[in-house]
C-alpha cells in the first residue's frame, strides 16, 4: 500500500466509539448527562436523548408526540439497549483512491440495577471496549463510577481524526481501566478520574493518570456561554505527560461557535487547537467550517500542520444522520505534502 493512502486509511481509522456533539451543550444550555448515560459526554444515549431528543428537536422529519411511545429502547424497566453504526464512503486525491469504509459498529446494553445504581457494557465491532457501573449516590446529581471508560478530558468529539483527539493520543481506543467521581447541578459540571494511564490490560507500575474537566453554562441575553478548563497528568510513561487547556461555546440562535486549544508537555512541548463554526439552516441541516492546529514543537519554526474541512450534518429522521465532510490537510506550509480528502458517511443510531 502506498505510504500517503495507509497514512489517510490510519487517520480515517481513528474515528472513535465514544464520540458526541459538544455544541449542544452550549445551543441547548445543558450538560451531557441530559441525552448521554455517561455523565462525560459520548456513547450510549439516555432515554430522553434516544426516544425524544433525536427524534422531535434533530431531525427534519418531526414525530409527533403521540407516536413517540413506539420507539422503544427499553427491553424491559431494567434494560436498554443502543447502538452507533457509521459506514462511509471516502477519496483522497493523492494518490487517486477511494473506497467504502465500515468505521463504527457499537452496541451498547445499560442494565438499571436500581434507582441510584447503572452499568453499561459498550462493545465495539473491531476491538475496544467499555464496561463500568455508576451510582447517583452523592449530592448535586454526585456519582461515581468504576470500569473501563474513556477519561474525561476536553470537548468529546465524535471525530478522532480532529487533533485534540488524536495528536494528544486520545483517539482511536482512548479507554482505561479506573475510577471517576463527578457532580452536574444545573449549570456546572466536575468530573475527575483516577486511572491506569494505559490502554493495557493490566497496570505494571505504580503511577496513575488523573483526568479532569471542569464547565460552566451560562446564558446571558440572547447568548449562551459554555466554558471550561481541563487538564491530564500521566506519570506512567518513561517520561510524564502533562497535559492542560480550555474549551467551549457561543450560541447565538441558529449559529454556535466551538472551539478547544491544549497545551502538551511531552518529549516536547507542543500546542493543538480546533474551531468549529456552524449553522443551523433548517431543523435537520446544519452547515459547518472547522479549523486544526498542531504544532508538535512550539520552539522549532517549522512542522506546523493545519485542516481545514467544510461539511454538513444531516438529519432526516432520529435514527439517521449524513455527514458529506471536504478537508483539506496542510500538513507543511509551502510543502508538496498537502492533500485534499472527501468523505460522506452515513451513520445510523438508537
Amino acid at each position: 500500500m502506498h505510504s500517503r493512502t495507509f497514512l489517510i486509511v490510519s487517520l480515517l481509522l481513528t474515528v472513535g466509539t465514544a464520540g458526541a456533539i459538544p455544541r449542544y451543550s452550549a445551543q441547548y444550555n445543558q450538560s451531557c448527562v441530559l441525552c448521554h448515560v455517561d455523565p462525560s459526554g459520548g456513547g450510549a444515549r439516555s432515554l430522553y436523548g434516544a426516544q425524544f431528543f433525536a427524534y422531535t428537536e434533530l431531525a427534519a422529519k418531526q414525530v409527533k408526540f403521540e407516536d413517540i411511545g413506539m420507539i422503544k429502547p427499553n427491553l424491559n424497566d431494567q434494560i436498554q439497549i443502543g447502538f452507533d453504526a457509521r459506514t462511509m464512503f471516502y477519496g483522497t486525491d493523492d494518490p487517486a483512491t477511494n473506497t467504502f469504509m465500515q468505521m463504527q459498529g457499537d452496541l451498547y446494553l445499560i442494565f438499571q440495577l436500581s434507582k441510584q445504581w447503572s452499568f453499561m457494557l459498550d462493545k465495539g465491532l473491531y476491538s475496544g471496549f467499555e464496561a463500568w457501573g455508576m451510582g447517583h449516590i452523592f449530592p448535586y446529581n454526585g456519582y461515581v463510577k468504576v470500569g473501563r471508560f474513556t477519561p474525561p478530558y476536553g470537548l468529546r468529539l465524535a471525530d478522532h481524526k480532529a487533533f485534540v483527539r488524536d495528536s494528544l493520543g486520545m483517539g482511536y481506543g482512548f479507554d482505561e481501566t479506573g475510577i471517576e467521581f463527578g457532580l452536574h447541578p444545573e449549570h456546572f459540571t466536575l468530573n475527575l478520574a483516577v486511572t491506569n494511564g494505559t490502554r493495557a490490560f493490566q497496570d505494571t507500575d505504580e503511577a496513575k493518570a488523573v483526568t479532569f474537566r471542569a464547565d460552566v453554562r451560562v446564558p446571558l441575553g440572547g447568548l449562551r456561554f459554555w466554558l471550561g478548563v481541563t487538564g491530564r497528568r500521566n506519570g506512567t510513561s518513561p517520561h510524564e505527560d502533562m497535559i492542560g487547556g480550555g474549551y467551549g461555546g457561543i450560541s447565538l440562535g441558529k449559529f454556535n461557535l466551538l472551539g478547544e486549544v491544549d497545551y502538551r508537555d511531552y518529549l516536547t512541548k507542543s500546542l493543538v487547537s480546533f474551531t468549529e463554526a456552524s449553522y443551523k439552516v433548517y431543523r435537520g441541516i446544519t452547515l459547518k467550517a472547522e479549523y486544526d492546529f498542531y504544532d508538535s514543537d512550539i520552539h522549532h519554526k517549522t512542522g506546523a500542520e493545519s485542516m481545514y474541512l467544510g461539511g454538513a450534518e444531516i438529519v432526516p429522521t432520529g435514527f439517521l444522520q449524513i455527514i458529506p465532510n471536504v478537508r483539506f490537510h496542510d500538513r507543511q506550509p509551502g510543502s508538496n505534502s498537502d492533500y485534499y480528502e472527501a468523505e460522506i458517511q452515513l451513520h445510523i443510531f438508537y
